[in-house]
C-alpha cells in the first residue's frame, strides 16, 4: 500500500512561496521601523565688498564775484512816526492831463502841480499817524491853526508850535508819491490852503509845501509882538474867501435866529473843514487849541454904548489900556533876555481875557453854538454838492449804517499843561465819533515833545 504523502510534501514549491514571502515582509517591517531623516542646513552666506578708491573733487571758488549789500538798519525812533501801506521807493512825476468832456475841470485841473477835483488815483492806501491818532485814506487834507492861541505859554509857545509845524511837514514827506494831499492853515477868520486842491506827494509838491509853510510863525531876529499869523507864511498857496455854508449854518433860522440873513460865525476850523469835504478828502485832521465860537445870535444884546458909559465899561476899557502896557513890559523883558515874544492879540478881549480873567464883561447876545450834529449835517451836505467833482476813494472806510459818512474826522486839540477836563472835550468826542475819526488831546510843550526824538526837536 503505499504511503500517503504529508501536505508540505505535496505542496514544496507553495510552501517555499509562502516562507519567502513571509521573510520578505518580516524585512519590510523591520525596514520601515528605521526612519531616517537628512537634515540640511543651509550656511548664510556673506558677501565683502571690495574697496573702491574714488577720486576727490576740489571745490572751485565762485567765479563770478557777487556784490552782498547789507540792509541799513533805521536807528529807533521814539517819535510816534507815519506809517505808509504800500511803500514805494519811488518818486511819483507831477501828473498832468488832459481836460475830458464830461467832467467839470477836466482830470488835469489840478492848478499848482498835480490831480486836481480830489481825484483819486487808486494807487495807494497810506496809513497815517500824527500825535497818536491813526487814519487812513488816499486823500488827506490837514488842517493847522496859525492863531495866536497855539503859541499861548502853557501850550508851549512858539517852541511847541516850531515842533508842531515841523511833524506836520514830515508827516507829508513819508507819504507815497501816489497819496493826495492839501494842507491848509487858518488864523481867526482867515484861512489859506497851500494847492489850490488835492494833490500828489511828489517830491515837488512837497518841496513846495515846505517853502510855504515853513515861514509860518517862525521865530526871527526883532521879531514883535504882532509877526505870527498868516500874514507870516511863505510864497505860494491860495487864500480862501468862500464860507461853505450848508445845514444850519445857511438856515439859521432854524436854529432860533430871528431870520436867515443873521450874522453866523464861521470862523476857525469850520472853513478849512467845509473846504476838504468839498475836494473829498477821505481823511482830514484838525490840529487846533479848541472848539473857537462857532455860534449864531438869537436875540439882540444891550446898547455897547450905553455900557461903555457904566462903571463896569470904564473899568473894561481902562484895563485893556494897561493890559497893553504890560504886554509890552512882558515882551521887552523876554528880548533882553533872547527869548520870543509873548503871542497875545492886542485886541481887547484877549488882553483883558490874559490879565484881568474876572473882570465883567461887556453885553452880549442870546447865542446858539452849533453842535456836532450840525456839523456832520453840514458836512454831508458839502461833500454831496460837490461829489461830481471828484472821483470816488477807496480809503476802506466801511458804512454798515449807509450815512454816507465815508470818511474820518479827527481832532488833535493842544491844551494848557496841568489843565483838568477841556469844555471842549465833549463836542469834539461827539463829533469826531460821528464822522468815523477819533479826539485827542495833548497838554503843554513835555508832551509835545514825547512824540518826536530830541535830535528832532528844534528849539527857537
Amino acid at each position: 500500500m503505499a504511503q500517503k504523502k504529508g501536505f508540505f510534501a505535496g505542496h514544496a514549491k507553495s510552501s517555499a512561496a509562502v516562507i519567502s514571502l513571509g521573510i520578505h515582509a518580516l524585512f519590510f517591517i523591520i525596514a520601515i521601523t528605521f526612519v531616517a531623516v537628512t537634515v540640511i542646513t543651509r550656511e548664510e552666506q556673506k558677501f565683502e565688498a571690495k574697496p573702491v578708491n574714488r577720486p576727490k573733487m576740489q571745490l572751485k571758488k565762485l567765479q563770478v564775484p557777487v556784490e552782498v549789500k547789507k540792509k541799513k538798519q533805521q536807528k529807533p525812533k521814539l517819535r510816534k512816526r507815519i506809517v505808509v501801506k504800500p511803500k514805494m521807493n519811488q518818486n511819483m512825476p507831477d501828473i498832468k492831463m488832459p481836460e475830458i468832456s464830461g467832467v467839470k475841470g477836466g482830470l488835469g485841473s489840478a492848478g499848482a502841480g498835480g490831480l486836481g477835483g480830489g481825484g483819486g488815483v487808486g494807487f495807494s492806501m497810506p496809513e497815517i499817524e500824527i500825535f497818536g491818532i491813526k487814519g487812513k485814506g488816499e486823500k488827506i487834507v490837514l488842517v493847522l491853526d496859525g492863531g495866536a492861541d497855539m503859541m499861548r505859554d502853557k501850550i508851549g509857545g512858539i517852541e511847541a508850535y516850531t515842533i508842531i509845524k515841523e511833524e506836520l511837514i514830515r508827516i507829508v514827506e513819508e507819504l507815497p508819491p501816489t497819496a493826495l494831499f492839501n494842507v491848509i492853515v487858518f488864523d481867526w477868520d482867515r484861512d489859506a490852503l497851500a494847492f489850490p486842491n488835492l494833490v500828489p506827494a511828489s517830491d515837488t509838491n512837497v518841496q513846495k509845501l515846505k517853502g510855504w509853510l515853513t515861514p509860518l510863525n517862525a521865530v526871527k531876529r526883532g521879531m514883535g509882538d504882532s509877526d505870527w499869523g498868516i500874514k507870516t507864511i511863505g510864497p505860494g498857496g491860495v487864500e480862501n474867501r468862500e464860507k461853505l455854508v450848508a445845514g444850519k449854518f445857511k438856515f439859521p433860522s432854524k436854529v432860533g435866529a430871528t431870520d436867515d440873513n443873521a450874522e453866523i460865525d464861521v470862523r476857525a476850523w469850520y472853513r478849512p473843514a467845509m473846504q476838504a469835504h468839498k475836494m473829498g478828502a477821505d481823511t482830514i485832521f484838525i490840529l487846533s487849541d479848541g472848539w473857537d465860537l462857532q455860534r449864531v445870535p438869537t436875540g439882540k444884546a444891550k446898547s455897547r454904548e450905553e455900557w461903555d458909559k457904566t462903571a463896569a465899561g470904564q473899568k473894561w476899557a481902562e484895563s485893556h489900556r494897561k493890559g497893553l502896557k504890560m504886554l509890552d513890559e512882558d515882551n521887552k523883558q523876554r528880548a533882553a533876555a533872547g527869548k520870543p515874544p509873548k503871542v497875545l492879540p492886542r485886541n481887547e478881549w484877549a488882553i483883558n481875557g490874559e490879565y484881568f480873567p474876572d473882570i465883567e464883561k461887556p453885553p452880549s447876545p442870546e447865542w446858539y453854538y452849533y453842535e456836532a450834529k450840525d456839523f456832520a449835517e453840514a458836512f454831508l451836505l458839502i461833500r454831496s454838492e460837490y461829489a461830481k467833482d471828484s472821483m470816488p476813494s477807496k480809503s476802506g472806510i466801511s458804512d454798515k449804517k449807509k450815512t454816507k459818512m465815508d470818511f474820518s474826522f479827527n481832532v488833535i486839540q493842544f491844551v494848557e499843561q496841568g489843565s483838568s477836563a477841556n469844555q471842549d472835550d465833549s463836542k469834539f468826542t461827539k463829533l469826531t465819533a460821528l464822522c468815523k475819526g477819533d479826539y485827542k488831546t495833548i497838554a503843554g510843550l513835555e508832551e509835545i515833545k514825547s512824540y518826536v526824538t530830541p535830535d528832532e526837536t528844534t528849539a527857537p
